[in-house]
This record gives C-alpha cells, sequence and structure tokens, in this order.
C-alpha cells in the first residue's frame, strides 16, 4: 500500500510539473507591447505640447520600475523552470516559484496601471474617454476571443 502511494505522489507530481514547465517557458525578448500601445493610442488624441511634455517625463520616471519588474518576472519564470525541470521536481519549490511568478506579474500589471493612471490624469474628459477606448479595443495581433455560447 505505502509503495502504491509513492507512485501514485510521482505520478500526480509529474503531471502537475509537466503543465508548469510549459508556463514557465522563457518569456520572448522584452516587448514593451504595453508602452508602445499606449503611446500609439496616444498619438490619435491631439495632445497639447504641455500634455506631451507630462505623459513623456510620467514614461521617462517610470522605465527603471518596469525595467525592474519585468527582471523581476523573467527570474521568476527561470526559477520556476528550474524547479520544474528537476529531477524528480520538488512540489513545495514548484508551486512556491509558481507563487512567485504570479506575484511578479501582479507587480508588473499594478505598474501598468498606476503609470496609466497617472496619463489618464493630465488628459481631458473626452480625451481619457478616447485613450480608454483605443487601450480597449482588441489588438490587430491577439488571438481571438472565445465565443461563450448560452447553451
Amino acid at each position: 500500500m505505502r509503495r502504491f502511494l509513492f507512485r501514485l505522489a510521482a505520478v500526480a507530481l509529474l503531471g502537475l510539473a509537466v503543465p508548469l514547465s510549459a508556463f514557465a517557458q522563457d518569456a520572448p525578448a522584452v516587448r514593451h507591447a504595453f508602452r508602445h500601445r499606449l503611446r500609439e493610442c496616444l498619438s490619435i488624441l491631439d495632445l497639447t505640447d504641455q500634455q506631451k511634455t507630462d505623459i513623456q517625463g510620467i514614461l521617462e520616471a517610470a522605465k527603471p520600475a518596469f525595467e525592474a519588474d519585468v527582471a523581476a518576472v523573467r527570474a521568476a519564470r527561470q526559477a520556476l523552470k528550474a524547479a520544474a525541470d528537476a529531477v524528480p521536481p520538488d512540489a513545495c519549490a514548484v508551486g512556491t516559484d509558481f507563487l512567485a511568478v504570479k506575484s511578479a506579474v501582479a507587480t508588473l500589471r499594478a505598474q501598468r496601471d498606476a503609470v496609466r493612471g497617472q496619463v489618464l490624469a493630465t488628459l481631458r474628459p473626452d480625451q481619457q474617454t478616447r485613450l480608454m477606448g483605443c487601450l480597449d479595443a482588441p489588438r490587430p495581433d491577439a488571438p481571438a476571443a472565445a465565443e461563450e455560447s448560452d447553451d
């Protein structure tokens, strides 16, 4: 019975490690997708020179924090990949590293949202509406969202 439980635990651990190793693949080169998307959307707003200067200052001030956050996500993903690729994988290490990736991504998103809020504060209400509509619009290169049916 003990031997059976040990084998069952090993199979379960392996079943957990395979999907997590796919999740932990190295991220492609930093794409700065948010910054480029934000700049693209700002270009349609007819900004004043003062608004352009203010927004440029906001983005430049946030750049080191973004770079640090992206590096933290990359390091957390590499640690998760290493933990998942270990033979035999340690479930506690994999779980801890997974939570570290999740936390690093949440920090990066919070930073993005803070910068977005600062940029929005420099805009007029009509510009804010247009910017949010542009940022929320589906990207042409994004995978299509699965349609939900009411069956």
